[in-house]
């Protein structure tokens, strides 16, 4: 059986927001501008595709709170990587890491039977309202897949500022002295001439709705993230449309950490 679309695939290429309030309007577009306008000068365009781009945007914006756009330094990042250079077995993640440039926390297969599929480090850049870079850093995305099912993502750096959590998890655990903060979100995807209802209107102004232009036709993702900072490392464990519990991405946190 062929497994449903790999969400990692789809986020590789796209804009990483760490953002707090931003609307997805002509901020987005003016986010997915500056990543066309990038990928135009590096000749990448036809890796490109619109879904892909709001994806990004939406689930940055709506997952990770606060930061540098808050400083009022960065105003854009852009983020890239390219699996060919990653691995495709457990036994490559010291290649990996020696890439990154530290040692992370990682499982080889979760024990709700996720199991790793493939890891690939990445680099990061932010820019300045004037285009100015202002810092670059990597990344880790690993994949982790089970049968037919949506893929789960970890997603590693070490952030070049401070990050306050703006927003209020939706759930928390607290391993030790560490808190894990699980957040879920709505992701209405619409064409570009989608004009929005009534209720649209009232959902877009909640902290965990965003709807996106540029889709070719209407959907709705629901995504889920258990984010913690463990010895200056931020780690995100994300998902779309995933068949898993707050309690279960809990403990798949929890695995990682080697706590359970």
């Amino acid at each position: 059986m062929k497994r449903k679309d790999n969400w990692e695939d789809k986020m590789k290429d796209v804009l990483t927001l760490e953002c707090d309030g931003l609307t997805v309007s002509q901020d987005l577009k003016d986010r997915i501008d500056e990543k066309i306008r990038t990928s135009q000068e590096a000749g990448n365009m036809k890796h490109l595709s619109w879904k892909k781009l709001v994806i990004g945007v939406a689930a940055g914006c709506l997952l990770i709170s606060g930061g540098v756009f808050a400083a009022g330094r960065v105003v854009s990042v852009s983020s890239h990587s390219d699996w060919r250079d990653g691995c495709s077995s457990y036994s490559g993640m010291a290649q990996q890491e020696k890439k990154l440039g530290y040692a992370v926390d990682s499982v080889e297969q979760f024990s709700n039977g996720y199991r790793f599929e493939k890891a690939v480090v990445g680099e990061e850049q932010g820019k300045d309202q004037d285009k100015n870079q202002v810092y670059t850093a990597k990344f880790m995305s690993v994949v982790y897949a089970r049968d037919a099912e949506p893929t789960v993502s970890l997603y590693i750096e070490k952030p070049s500022v401070a990050l306050p959590r703006l927003k209020p998890a939706d759930e928390t655990r607290v391993c030790g002295d560490i808190t894990l903060n699980y957040k879920s979100a709505t992701h209405k995807f619409v064409p570009p001439n989608y004009e929005l209802t009534e209720e649209d209107k009232v959902n877009q102004e909640k902290d965990n709705y965003a709807i996106a232009y540029g889709s070719d036709k209407v959907e709705i993702q629901k995504s889920a993230e258990v984010e913690w900072m463990k010895d200056g490392i931020r780690y995100q464990l994300l998902g779309f449309d995933l068949n898993l519990t707050a309690d279960e991405m809990f403990d798949m946190a929890e695995e990682i950490m080697g706590t359970k």
